[in-house]
């Protein structure tokens, strides 16, 4: 199993559709996982807590890029959700989920480690 230990993962859902099986998915990879549902809770968030990635819904409203904007400033990674096709099965979107973030994190790692040294 991918393993999220000391990774904050906060994901941003309006309609509370996908926000249950992700948190559970990314809690039983060991990360801490915020879940809220619009974008000022979430801007919020970011305030008070260290995250490391944003999952969030994939669009290109205005509200969604400012948003973008603003993580992009923070140098936290986001993965975009879109709904899977039918035909996956809940456990393997939830895993490529946690796969896209532990990707993110590790790539932005070794961004950081290459800008130091």
């Amino acid at each position: 199993m991918t393993t999220l230990k000391n990774i904050s993962v906060l994901i941003v859902d309006a309609n509370g559709e996908s926000a249950f099986d992700l948190r559970q998915s990314f809690t039983n990879a060991g990360a801490t996982t915020h879940v809220v549902s619009n974008f000022v809770s979430a801007e919020k968030l970011l305030e008070s807590k260290t995250i490391d990635a944003v999952v969030l819904p994939y669009s290109q409203d205005p509200e969604t890029v400012a948003f973008c904007r603003v993580i992009t400033e923070r140098n936290i990674p986001p993965v975009f959700t879109s709904e899977p096709p039918p035909r996956y099965p809940v456990k393997r979107r939830m895993s490529s989920a946690i796969i896209a973030v532990k990707g993110l994190i590790a790539e932005q790692g070794a961004q950081r480690y290459r800008a130091v040294h």
